[in-house]
């Protein structure tokens, strides 16, 4: 059987991740990507430092980025910011897996992700990719 595609784009973004650091919301989504494999530096964007100060301090330690906030309007409005900050200071981002669940799966936090990745490896042939996500 084919393995879905999220599992796929979730190995090659934990790839990434070894040489990339992600940039998250908070603690519990760094728990959320640790519980999933990701091995490699996790950056809270929560910590404190207004939003471009916090770019500078990113753009001066790396070159590349993958960025997996929340998927809610304050995550994107959090994805397009930091985005456009992080790339006129010459640091590239990697959205790709954050754009992909956003359209295809409805969930609104990457605290959900290890469940939506559970529920697709359990139920492979699901041909409609909306997810209700966590409840509670």
């Amino acid at each position: 059987m084919k393995e879905p595609y999220i599992i796929r784009m979730l190995d090659l973004t934990i790839k990434e991740n070894m040489s990339n650091p992600v940039l998250v919301e908070g603690e519990h989504d760094v728990s959320a990507l640790r519980e999933l494999g990701f091995t490699g530096e996790i950056i809270k964007i929560n910590n404190g430092l207004s939003l471009p100060v916090f770019c500078q301090y990113v753009a001066e330690r790396t070159r590349r980025v993958i960025i997996l906030v929340d998927f809610d309007r304050k995550g994107i409005s959090i994805e397009e910011k930091i985005s456009t900050t992080l790339e006129s200071l010459g640091c590239s981002v990697s959205d790709t897996m954050w754009r992909y669940i956003r359209k295809n799966y409805k969930i609104k936090s990457v605290e959900d992700l290890p469940y939506l990745i559970r529920k697709t490896i359990w139920n492979p042939v699901n041909k409609n990719h909306k997810s209700s996500g966590k409840t509670g």
